[in-house]
């Protein structure tokens, strides 16, 4: 709800309250400027039934009648966009005790809670308004769209009511241009100014920019390169160069003057897009290509060099590139799991813009080694298009910079996400290449590796004696080279080979050689630290013995590797081993326990948007059916 709705309400829930009587005075002229004192008691004094010819002419003289005319009155004032404090202390009625005195602005006035004001922040629309209210106004073309597409429009409004209704404007009896309507939204918030016929937020943002602080300007024009929907302040000091006290400083500045939103949930700020937008443009006319790329290049080596430590916390991969080769030689700060997950939970949509933006600027090594740092969180959060995205990039980056062994692993984490997707041929395309590459770099880590990836597709196609060949050849390069490989990756290595020899067999319904196989993985797994290996071994195990019956052990191990996945923050494997805990518990006849492990599974599966909830409904009803 806007200001204006929400003082609308206000009234009108108890008019009565008030009197009846509701005045409207504007602080702020069409240019900017504040409306004279004298100008807005006279507005005042008319609301308050004061007739023009009775209007005295001095400022003084009308400042004593509205004293004395509200005295003892009751009525809702409402002082619209207040520029100072002096504008709102000359009309507080103070023989008005009943009286309701209402300030809207622009920007924080801070010293009117010295005069006993309660600051009532409006943020964004929710979702669910922001969308009602552009259905709302678009009336019946509301009909012809489809409702995605109406979800999407609301959401690119950014919460925004004025927004909203310009776009609703633009839309209403012609469903036929929505389509290009979007695709300009899509691309730049930019869009939402040109539409405003009116030209309502270019002039307040207009206002909004010549009325900053001096050196203010450029800050908000530094901000909006950074990349992503949202920053902390560590990051805007490295786009403005000052440290993070400074920056912090400035940010909540920006934010009094309603530029910036700050989210005291998540201790971040972001733009409007429109106002993104605009600093945008200013920063690209004003800064010009040479100091707008410089500061780009500070901002995403920054994100680079601090994503470096948090992927080493969420596995012990070995990894190519500069960058991880100096952390490794340092010996970099030891980061807690957890910590690491928090922090990509939050910087991750800016570290997929770095790499658009890298590779946009010709920064073609820090492209594609943020892929290689981000390539695990994507990979155990299932953001494909993300994964698919940043890499396209990545490879190309990787190739224009000659980095054969950067190509060579960017290409396989590619490849990874095509196999989880199901596209085995162009997984086996990705990783027959990052083969190739491994061999010109002289790289058995990554020759080892894409032989493994191989055997993954050819298990996923169900060609066993493919997958288990293609194993020992990744196992035979680990023998090869074993006294360039520490004893401890060597002994990770083989482990894992075992865990997808394991897997294979389970296709064949060998379950005790696949039983077998990892019966000491979940040990050495948990004596590394690497919960989701453990798990994955635990599932392993389950299915071995939900395949021969022993529904007890499978019950049991499919319950360890949920509650590993779980504290791993791994939702969709955590869903699927609830799915099978269910199916271990109805195999023993455990009804009631089945129901609720396949009820957690298909919140978790419906939570992230995956098919596979409809399966574990159909076992829901399946169970339900049996009392039928």
């Amino acid at each position: 709800m806007g200001r204006a709705s929400l003082i609308s309400e206000f009234y009108h829930e108890d008019r009565d309250a008030f009197g009846r009587v509701y005045i409207e005075v504007a602080a702020r002229q069409a240019d900017g400027t504040m409306v004279p004192p004298g100008e807005m008691l006279g507005q005042v004094l008319r609301g308050l039934g004061v007739p023009d010819t009775e209007l005295d002419s001095s400022d003084a003289a009308r400042l004593y009648a509205f004293h004395r005319v509200s005295a003892g009155k009751r009525f809702l004032l409402v002082i619209k966009d207040a520029v100072s404090v002096e504008q709102v202390t000359n009309l507080i009625p103070a023989a008005a005790p009943d009286a309701v005195l209402v300030v809207t602005t622009r920007t924080m006035v801070r010293d009117l809670l010295l005069h006993d004001f309660a600051d009532i922040p409006l943020g964004k629309l929710p979702q669910a308004e922001s969308r009602e209210l552009l259905t709302d106004r678009l009336k019946s073309t509301a009909g012809k769209i489809a409702a995605d597409t109406l979800r999407e429009l609301a959401d690119l409004c950014d919460g925004y009511p004025l927004l909203i209704k310009m776009l609703a404007a633009q839309l209403t009896g012609r469903a036929r241009v929505v389509e290009r309507f979007l695709a300009d939204l899509r691309r730049s918030g930019a869009a939402l100014i040109e539409m405003d016929r009116s030209q309502q937020m270019a002039r307040f943002l207009d206002l909004a920019y010549e009325n900053l602080e001096p050196g203010l300007p450029l800050v908000y024009r530094r901000l909006a390169l950074l990349p992503g929907q949202s920053f902390g302040a560590d990051a805007a000091a490295i786009a403005l160069d000052v440290p993070p006290v400074e920056a912090e400083r400035l940010l909540d500045q920006l934010v009094d003057m309603s530029l910036l939103v700050f989210d005291e949930d998540t201790d971040r700020y972001s733009f409007y897009r429109v106002v993104r937008a605009d600093a945008l443009r200013r920063a690209q006319e004003v800064d010009g290509p040479r100091e707008c790329g410089s500061a780009r290049a500070r901002i995403v080596t920054w994100y680079l060099d601090q994503a470096v430590p948090m992927d080493a916390a969420l596995s012990r991969r070995w990894r190519v590139g500069p960058v991880f080769e100096r952390y490794a030689r340092a010996g970099g700060p030891v980061v807690a799991r957890e910590e690491a997950t928090a922090w990509f939970d939050a910087e991750w949509p800016a570290l997929v813009a770095s790499v658009g933006m890298a590779h946009e600027d010709g920064l073609h090594e820090i492209a594609w080694q943020t892929c290689v740092a981000l390539f695990k969180y994507l990979h155990l959060h299932g953001h494909y298009d993300a994964w698919l995205d940043t890499h396209r990039l990545g490879v190309l980056s990787a190739q224009t910079a000659d980095a054969t062994a950067g190509l060579m692993q960017v290409i396989s984490q590619r490849g990874a996400a095509h196999l989880a997707l199901g596209e085995l041929r162009s997984a086996r395309a990705d990783f027959t290449a990052s083969l190739e590459s491994a061999v010109r770099a002289v790289h058995p880590l990554g020759e080892q590796s894409a032989h493994e990836w191989l055997g993954k597709v050819a298990a996923a196609e169900r060609d066993i004696d493919t997958a288990l060949d293609a194993y020992d050849k990744s196992e035979a390069v680990i023998a090869r080279v074993a006294d360039a490989i520490p004893a401890d990756q060597q002994g990770r290595m083989r482990a894992l080979l075992d865990l997808h020899r394991a897997r294979a067999l389970l296709v064949r319904s060998e379950w005790a050689r696949a039983a077998a196989l990892v019966a000491d993985g979940p040990r050495f797994f948990e004596r590394i630290g690497e919960a989701e290996n453990q798990a994955k071994c635990r599932m392993v195990l389950g299915r071995a013995a939900h395949g021969s019956g022993d529904q007890s052990e499978a019950v049991r191990c499919f319950s360890l590797a949920a509650t590993l996945f779980e504290g791993d923050n791994a939702r969709r494997a955590q869903a699927d081993a609830l799915r099978w805990l269910g199916d271990a518990l109805a195999a023993a006849g455990r009804r009631d326990e089945a129901l609720q492990a396949y009820l957690s599974a298909k919140e978790l599966f419906v939570s992230l948007g995956d098919a596979r909830a409809d399966a574990v409904q159909e076992r829901i009803d399946a169970l339900l059916n049996e009392d039928g």
